[in-house]
């Protein structure tokens, strides 16, 4: 049997190119062209530089100065200033309570809106005694008399101060550079005093205050106001003029500074008085020109977090869960405790779940720990909470 003719093909038919049709060829390893990063322009590396710094992201900056010697030449070395306003921590919290380790922490940019887990491999050497509200750790060292020390946590930068840090369980610390040398103040709770220390000091200058007026300037502290805001804070005329304002919101005063009722803090460069009454809120703007006190009626896109150790202010644009112009508070029951809203616009208060959010252990509050936290839960915390100075432990067994 005869095979099969074989099929013909047609012949291909030869496409027209496209004119603006660009031919390309695969490009070898012997023939690529590397980019050149170490020669870019030192005005660009300082673009780049100065973007990091403008978001206060200086683990980036110090990261982009250690690519190569070029980009280290165009940009300012942080440890050459340690008062230098750019290379200042800004608006960081570290959330140490949750996702901690021995030397593991959550900072959370409360103006951006980044969240970093970090390591931090110096803690090893100290003890930790506290975190400011800007986000610097206040350490001592483990050996006596164990001298204080400040640890930025983006960069890496120590401040030693030559004084020591007392055996004290509760401690709320602040570090001021508003002049010519950093201030550390430390203040302790149980006997209602307060050390301030410059690097060079041998000796703190310790401050006994009366528990009210102690608790009015811990509470100041914690909500950002240090440096220059304590002559106006420590004022008797506008201790008078707050006074004034809670009797005419019928605010009972007996407890008015020492109580959570009365909460100074630092908003966008501003002084704020934040009074609490039943379940409402009045907020006012210190202006410090004629020494007057205004109300204020919104805080536009920020929401503003209060606990009785610290208050600090958020960009809710940056945490989408988060409603601005509200302020988030927590209301205790017992041994529970629940976060609650007040929108300054409506004047309403609002719980913001049914579910308990936080439980008492020993004498603080702390998270349910068998579900996720919401950041909402996490910034709630971070007011009501704080962790013990190590060094209270520290010196028992160096005894």
């Amino acid at each position: 049997m005869a095979a099969a003719p074989a099929q013909v093909l047609p012949p291909a038919k030869r496409w027209k190119k496209d004119p603006n049709f660009l031919e390309t060829s695969p490009v070898h390893p012997a023939n690529a062209v590397t980019a050149d990063w170490p020669s870019l322009p030192p005005d660009i590396v300082r673009h780049i530089a100065d973007s990091f710094l403008a978001t206060n992201d200086l683990d980036w900056y110090v990261d982009l100065r250690a690519v190569c010697h070029n980009w280290r030449s165009a940009t300012d070395d942080p440890k050459d200033s340690t008062s230098d306003p750019r290379f200042l921590l800004r608006r960081w919290i570290i959330l140490d309570e949750v996702f901690q380790s021995d030397m593991r922490r959550l900072l959370v940019n409360t103006a951006t809106g980044r969240f970093l887990h970090k390591e931090l491999h110096a803690l090893r050497h100290y003890h930790v005694v506290a975190t400011t509200l800007c986000g610097l750790f206040v350490l001592a060292d483990r050996s006596p008399p164990h001298a204080a020390r400040v640890f930025n946590p983006l960069t890496g930068d120590i401040i030693r101060f030559a004084v020591p840090v007392p055996p004290e369980v509760q401690v709320t610390a602040a570090v001021c550079f508003d002049f010519s040398s950093p201030l550390l103040s430390l203040f302790f709770d149980s006997c209602c005093k307060m050390h301030i220390a410059s690097p060079h000091s041998s000796d703190a200058q310790v401050y006994d205050f009366d528990p009210s007026v102690y608790s009015f300037f811990r509470r100041a502290v914690g909500g950002g106001l240090v440096g220059r805001w304590w002559e106006f804070a420590g004022t008797t005329d506008l201790a008078l003029k707050i006074c004034k304002v809670g009797q005419s919101l019928g605010v009972n005063l007996s407890k008015f500074f020492s109580g959570a009722r009365c909460l100074p803090m630092e908003f966008v460069g501003q002084m704020l008085i934040i009074i609490k009454g039943q379940q409402f809120f009045h907020v006012l703007r210190f202006k410090t020109e004629s020494a007057e006190l205004l109300h204020v009626e919104t805080i536009c896109n920020h929401a503003i977090f209060i606990g009785r150790h610290r208050c600090l202010a958020v960009d809710a644009h940056m945490f989408p869960s988060i409603e601005a112009n509200c302020i988030y508070y927590t209301e205790h029951q017992g041994s529970s405790a629940h976060i609650w809203k007040y929108n300054i616009k409506d004047r309403k208060a609002d719980r913001i779940s049914e579910a308990v959010d936080f439980v008492k252990q020993d004498k603080q509050f702390v998270l349910i720990g068998d579900r996720p936290s919401t950041i909402i839960q996490l910034l709630s915390s971070y007011t009501i909470s704080t962790r013990d100075s190590e060094m209270a432990g520290a010196v028992k067994l160096d005894d």
